[in-house]
């Protein structure tokens, strides 16, 4: 085999950082995302402060990531609060939708709008039109593109009715 081939199958070990929010929220949904396995259903209830915080870590260093300040502050308010209120934001979630069920809903479509439900209840400061996009973008990246209607139908519909925001 030349030195060409061997190449293509070193495995690359160089950390990728993550400094902007749309990196950050892209973690987040990893992350959330993996969290949603069995193994860790009752493993989420009673997790404390420091040990989201070294799952996270663990987490990080799995993915070769390393957090910037700002993206590392983003994703332990986002983590934090998404398990806080997590009851809470799924049951506006369920409300919401119309004529489905949860069950039906894919988990990263679950995980996305979770994350935007929360952002735009407990994060008024961010825009809500900012908050539906991103999501948005993260289900044409992960799911198909389809499932954009799908989770701007149902941010949006939480944005303007359940909180009565018009930006």
């Amino acid at each position: 085999m030349s030195s060409t081939s061997l190449r293509k199958f070193q495995i690359k070990t160089r950390t990728q950082a993550v400094s902007t929010k749309r990196e950050a929220r892209e973690f987040c949904l990893q992350f959330l995302y993996h969290f949603q396995l069995p193994a860790f259903q009752d493993q989420k209830k009673e997790l404390d402060t420091v040990e989201i915080f070294n799952r996270v870590q663990e987490f990080k260093q799995t993915l070769s990531i390393e957090l910037q300040a700002d993206a590392q502050a983003y994703v332990a308010t986002m983590v934090k609060g998404i398990l806080k209120h997590h009851q809470e934001v799924e049951d506006i979630l369920v409300k919401y939708l119309k004529n489905w069920k949860l069950s039906r809903v894919s988990k990263i479509e679950h995980t996305i709008l979770i994350m935007g439900i929360y952002e735009l209840k407990f994060h008024p400061e961010v825009p809500g039109k900012v908050v539906i996009n991103e999501a948005i973008e993260l289900g044409k990246k992960y799911s198909t593109k389809e499932s954009a209607g799908f989770i701007n139908g149902i941010l949006d519909n939480v944005f303007k009715q359940e909180l009565n925001r018009n930006e």
